[in-house]
């Protein structure tokens, strides 16, 4: 053989979609080291199921529950599709998860590692803690569900990297009379989601949802878009279960009247959808629908990231002290360029107006900036609405001749 150079090419790096950074999202799960390779406390970034295998995750019976989450979320966002994980002891209840130690909670290990890219968390619940049902799921949902938000407020005041995070409704005993009523708390950045590909009960029983499942389609549309948008087709998985039964012959509509996310079907439409997004608060709060929220979570850090350039900056004043008009408008166009270049397609617009952006911001000149070292500023975003409820009035049309 003639002397050479033999260069290969190495492939399924970049993966098969073109990733969202909005789509970047988390896994929490109960899980067990594997020598050698995946370890607790520890954040890893994935982008397809080639670097789970490196971290020699199988699908064990120790580790089950993680590996089928990120099959399913691969399977459903696509290879390529960035994520993180991130285990933890399976001797912790979830709620722990979210209790700060020393001034920080565990999950935040993850949120800092990944320094403000992740949009959302899930949790995989596989604890050795036996739960404790008392309102038809495990009562630890409702305590994390608790503390989730509390971290969430906490989180987005000190690092302005807002997130949303999804738990399981664990252990769900089938009883949908029993269940908390999901609308009468004010979790606006929490959702708990029932339903799962696994059966409660046989080979790999699970009391737990299909998290990777709700994941990936999260991740593979922007904000606006509506996990249960039946034009974008059915999840790409074959079976939905509410604890052993086929989630088309369990009445999932009671669970979503209770503010569930959860599964559904839909006459004359194979597979499985998605119902709708609801957060664990009341209907009538702004951010009700995770939509709403994925899409001010964005516009929060697009506010942050304009405004931060203004920090400590010089401001020219009037004579009484108040802020001059060309100063104003200076901070309020680089709000407005910057929500309205990094989400151009998730705020309705008026097609008909080129100027109409979506969005708006505004500083009130009568603001004494010199007394107070004070500035206001007022950003609104317009959000899509959505088609939840379609009414039709049909009938026959009879014209005399």
């Amino acid at each position: 053989m003639k002397p050479s150079i033999k260069i290969a090419f190495n492939n399924g790096v970049i993966g098969a979609v073109t990733p969202l950074d909005t789509g970047c999202f988390g896994f929490v799960a109960s899980a067990v080291a594997v020598v050698g390779g995946f370890q607790l406390d520890t954040a890893y970034q994935l982008k397809s199921m080639k670097d789970v295998a490196e971290l020699k995750l199988t699908d064990s019976i120790d580790n089950h529950r993680l590996f089928k989450t990120l099959t399913e979320f691969f399977d459903e966002a696509g290879q390529g599709t960035e994520v993180w994980i991130y285990g933890v002891a399976k001797t912790k209840k979830v709620s722990e998860w979210f209790t700060p130690t020393n001034g920080i909670a565990p999950v935040e290990n993850l949120l800092n590692a990944a320094q403000g890219k992740i949009r959302g968390l899930f949790t995989v619940n596989d604890s050795s803690v036996a739960p404790v049902v008392t309102a038809g799921i495990d009562d630890d949902v409702l305590i994390a569900a608790g503390k989730a938000q509390t971290l969430f407020e906490n989180y987005a005041a000190v690092k302005y990297a807002p997130f949303f995070t999804i738990l399981e409704g664990y252990a769900f005993d089938g009883n949908k009379v029993n269940l908390p009523d999901l609308k009468t708390n004010n979790y606006n950045s929490v959702g708990i989601l029932i339903g799962d590909s696994e059966t409660r009960t046989g080979a790999t029983a699970s009391k737990g949802a299909a998290v990777g499942v709700l994941a990936g389609r999260l991740a593979a549309y922007p904000v606006r878009v509506n996990p249960g948008k039946v034009r974008n087709g059915s999840l790409n998985v074959q079976k939905l279960f509410v604890n052993d039964t086929p989630v088309e012959n369990f009445d999932t509509e009671a669970l979503y009247d209770k503010g569930y996310i959860t599964f559904t079907t839909h006459q004359s439409r194979a597979g499985y959808f998605v119902m709708d997004d609801p957060l664990a608060c009341a209907v009538d709060d702004d951010y009700h629908y995770l939509t709403r929220r994925r899409t001010i979570n964005e516009a929060f850090r697009h506010s942050y990231t304009a405004l931060l350039d203004f920090l400590l900056d010089e401001v020219p004043a009037n004579n009484d002290g108040t802020i001059q008009a060309v100063y104003a408008k200076t901070i309020e166009s680089a709000v407005v360029r910057r929500i309205a270049n990094y989400m151009d397609g998730d705020l309705s617009r008026n097609v008909e107006d080129p100027k109409d952006s979506g969005v708006k911001c505004f500083v009130d000149l009568n603001q004494n900036i010199v007394t107070t070292s004070k500035m206001e500023v007022v950003v609104s975003i317009r959000p899509f609405g959505t088609n939840r409820w379609i009414s039709v009035l049909l009938g026959f049309e009879l014209t005399n001749q």
